[in-house]
């Protein structure tokens, strides 16, 4: 009885064939079926002791296939591979620069958008030990979750009660002004606790750094640390400068040391702090009363987990700060602490962050993938100049396998040549990073090993995604047909594979351009919208009289009124005034209201826009009254009165007159003498909040906006504006000078840099599509001038030929089109959050830009059609 493998066995066998090289699949294949029969005959004969059984026997066969090819998987073979490849790029300098140059596009692209990101979101703050162990402790509500800051009574508690930390400390940013006279300057720096270098691990670069020591009593040890910017700014390097006295906010502090210089602070967002000084000292700003205030908010607290303890056991630990929070004062009585791993960025700040990248990143990862079908489409037309060469080393003995290996490691050669070509320019880019991105960064963008990392794998995929389809494409030659015909002028395959990467191309430009034309039209609605007010011929500026320490109370209304009278003084300002904050711009501030006759009732209570101004605000800024009238010099307004914006009088007194009416703010009520419009005081994009001008002799109020309407030159009133400031006093600077117009158009900075980004990339992706398509049609026009030739000689018209050609132009650019309907909307669908006034799904944007890119692709193929219509029909047929 002869014993038969089953079928299913042989099956598996020759799979494994498969692995086995092309020039010894046959005999391995045919040895495996014989011993495998003879195992079976055996089997069936009885012999149970034969050894290996036929499990065992086909379990083996798949390792035995994979060891036939060692020697082509060795390091030798890849280092063949490799210089072969390298011999091949100098064999072709031409074509291998513009390759590498292409791909250098796509790949640096992706590079500088990765350096964002791992500046931001992956690498912790410079100069933190233990960055792992950190943690946010931030303020929020049952109710209403958010992500707050602590007042100075509640992180003392936070930091007594919290047993799961080896300690917690805090920051609070602000602004300080520096030296006397002539030397004033602003800076920004930051109000820390005690123990806040400690914690970090922070050590000097000179001196010593703040310890808890320096928190002796409030307002009572004025000791600064300096950056190690302003170190070198200020005092050129000098190793003495520690025991010198710094004049901050006209107050005497003693320098004790300066902090390293790759430390910027714990807040990624930001202008890095230029001093530290003792949270203690932050009693000077407003009266004292912040450090002993449960209801003032403006400490963010960190902590760094104790050893053995897990962020979960932490986050149980906070149940019990919670609860104590809670019963030290009764307006906690819904507050909750919470917390987020890390530094930086609090989890808000990294979602946004985390949707802008991603959105850049989606972006760039369409230009790589265009700059991938761009040279693939290079690599086939090459590839009929090598068939004959394949077809020799088939005949040889080189399986296909080898092959596709060998050309694949040709195109990742390129590939991380241009990625080497990017390396210097990255590292140079930290700057222009950085003005790119939508906010203030406070962290290097220098790349590091990470960076350098993500260049290298971006590359090796690239080389894959542009060298595998060519190379597949030559390997499936018949080495016989090769050998017999010679190159060949392109197969079919060949031809439909570079038709789809050139339909991809224009369909991913077409997203790109889209997105571009939205992302313009969304920039041109914004500088039409009415924000509430008239911009144009306004100028701002700020005073930080905080910083300088010496205005309170009265004190603080002499000088307000003090410089108002000598700004409306200057030549060319129409209206002068204060406020205390600036619509768009900044100094935005909120604070809780309620209807007198129904404080109880949650639709009459609201946190509205709070600002502080000065008599002529609504008329520096042209806000339409709509009722009542609007606010009076001190002298003139001995009442406690308020004046609403339109939203909040609709909201608190519906169908009645809001002119006339109490509300309660804080523990005071004031009466309603005027009503104006709505004016968007943060956002272009949202409506107008509810919002509440007081005058600024009621309010206390050290945070000033200035606002001048002109008639004469800007730089002229710029000047006069810094004269004026400094007349009253010197010591005391206004900063960040700027036109409300131009202010308005910087608030939609995202729009901008998306637009920016979006342009350029749409600009390069449409070059490159239309020389794709370009190549395309030249390169099919010269594989036919032997038909071409014909067609003349039968009679055919120069012009029929040149529709001919366009005609094949025409096809694709509409099969691009089509596609890039889909890409369009995914782009608009992705950047609806950055639109304004405009959607995603746009009519005139697609159809403005499939116009574009149908007239850019016939211009494409209108060219090679051209040149194919002056074919001579003897010399044609000729050659």
């Amino acid at each position: 009885m002869n014993g038969r493998p089953s079928r299913r066995s042989l099956l598996y066998l020759r799979a494994c064939g498969l692995l086995v090289p092309r020039y010894r699949r046959r005999e391995w294949v045919e040895e495996w079926i014989g011993e495998l029969e003879a195992l079976s005959d055996a089997r069936a004969r009885g012999r149970k002791d034969t050894y290996p059984g036929t499990l065992g026997f086909l379990a083996g066969a798949l390792p035995h296939a994979l060891w036939t090819r060692r020697e082509e998987w060795t390091m030798d073979g890849l280092m063949q591979d490799v210089r072969y490849g390298l011999r091949m790029i100098r064999r072709g300098p031409g074509f291998s620069l513009v390759a590498i140059l292409t791909l250098a596009l796509g790949i640096g692209a992706n590079g500088a958008i990765f350096s964002l990101v791992n500046g931001v979101l992956l690498r912790p703050p410079p100069g933190v030990a233990d960055p792992g162990r950190m943690v946010q402790i931030a303020r929020s509500y049952d109710e209403a979750p958010r992500w707050d800051n602590w007042s100075w009574p509640a992180f003392k508690l936070i930091q007594s009660e919290s047993d799961a930390m080896a300690g917690v400390e805090g920051f609070s940013g602000g602004s300080f002004l520096l030296g006397r006279g002539q030397d004033t300057e602003l800076v920004p720096g930051e109000y820390v606790s005690g123990g806040y270098f400690r914690l970090l691990g922070v050590n000097p670069a000179v001196g010593r750094l703040l310890d808890p020591g320096d928190e002796v009593s409030p307002g009572g040890h004025p000791v600064v640390v300096l950056s190690h910017g302003l170190w070198q700014r200020r005092y050129g390097r000098d190793p003495e400068v520690v025991g010198q006295v710094l004049h901050v906010g006209g107050e005497p502090y003693e320098i004790v040391g300066v902090a390293p210089e790759e430390f910027v602070g714990v807040d990624a967002m930001g202008t890095p702090p230029e001093l530290w000084v003792s949270a203690m000292q932050r009693q000077g700003s407003r009266g004292g009363s912040v450090l002993d205030r449960w209801g003032s908010s403006w400490f963010y607290v960190f902590g760094k987990l104790a050893p053995g303890v897990s962020l979960p056991e932490a986050e149980a630990s906070m149940d019990r700060v919670t609860a104590g929070l809670r019963s030290a004062w009764e307006e906690n009585r819904d507050i909750r602490a919470l917390l987020a791993p890390g530094l930086g960025l609090t989890p808000e700040e990294r979602a946004e962050g985390r949707r802008i990248f991603l959105l850049l990143g989606g972006i760039a990862l369409m230009v790589l993938l265009l700059t991938c079908a761009n040279v693939g489409n290079l690599f086939l037309a090459r590839a009929a100049t090598r068939e004959t060469e394949m077809g020799i080393r088939q005949a040889l003995g080189a399986g296909k396998t080898r092959l596709v290996r060998q050309l694949v490691t040709e195109s990742v050669a390129m590939a991380l040549a241009a990625a080497l070509i990017t390396v210097p320019l990255l590292s140079g880019a930290g700057t222009t990073l950085k003005a790119l991105f939508p906010f203030s960064l406070a962290v290097p963008l220098a790349p590091d090993l990470r960076v350098y990392l993500f260049l290298v794998g971006v590359a090796l995929l690239a080389g894959v995604l542009f060298g595998t389809a060519p190379a597949l494409a030559l390997a499936r030659r018949d080495v016989a047909h090769t050998l017999r015909e010679g190159a060949s002028t392109g197969g079919r395959s060949r031809t439909r594979l570079r038709d789809t990467l050139v339909v991809g191309q224009l369909a991913i430009s077409l997203g790109l351009v889209s997105g571009a034309a939205l992302l313009g039209r969304s920039v041109l609605n914004a500088s039409r919208a009415d924000p509430g007010f008239d911009p144009d011929g306004v100028l701002v500026g700020f005073i930080n009289l905080a910083a300088s320490g010496r205005y309170e109370g009265q004190s603080l209304v002499d000088y307000q009124r003090r410089l108002v009278s000598a700004l409306e003084r200057i030549p060319g300002v129409e209206t002068a005034a204060l406020a205390g904050q600036a619509p768009i711009l900044g100094g935005h501030a909120r604070s809780t209201v309620a209807a007198a006759d129904r404080p109880d009732d949650p639709r009459a209570r609201f946190e509205a826009e709070y600002t502080v101004v000065t008599p002529g605000y609504f008329d520096a800024l042209d806000v339409p009254l709509l009722q009542g009238r609007t606010l009076r010099p001190p002298e003139e307004e001995p009442e406690r009165v308020v004046v609403v914006n339109e939203t909040l009088a609709r909201m608190f007194w519906p169908g009645q007159e809001a002119v006339g009416q109490e509300l309660i703010g804080g523990e005071d009520r004031f009466r309603v003498v005027g009503v104006v419009g709505d004016v968007q005081m943060r956002s272009l994009r949202s409506p107008a909040n509810p919002g509440v001008y007081y005058p600024f002799h009621q309010e206390e109020e050290p945070y000033v906006s200035i606002h001048l309407r002109t008639r004469g030159p800007a730089p002229s009133v710029i000047s006069a504006m810094k004269a004026a400031v400094a007349s009253v006093d010197p010591e005391v600077p206004v900063t960040g000078i700027t036109d409300l117009r131009s202010g308005l158009s910087r608030s939609l900075s995202e729009t901008r840099t998306f637009g920016i980004v979006v342009a350029v990339f749409a600009g390069l992706a449409l070059a490159l599509s239309v020389v794709g398509l370009y190549g395309l049609i030249a390169y099919g026009v010269s594989q036919r001038v032997r038909e071409m030739g014909i067609r003349m000689a039968l009679g055919a018209p120069g012009r029929q030929l040149v529709r001919l050609v366009l005609a094949r132009g025409l096809v694709l650019s509409g099969f691009g089109l089509v596609l890039g309907l889909g890409v369009a909307l995914a782009v608009g669908w992705a950047l609806k959050g950055a639109l304004f006034g405009v959607g995603a799904a746009n009519p005139s944007a697609l159809a403005g830009s499939a116009v574009l890119l149908l007239g850019s692709g016939l211009l494409a193929a209108w060219i090679p059609a051209r040149r194919a219509s002056r074919v001579d029909a003897a010399v044609s047929l000729r050659e």
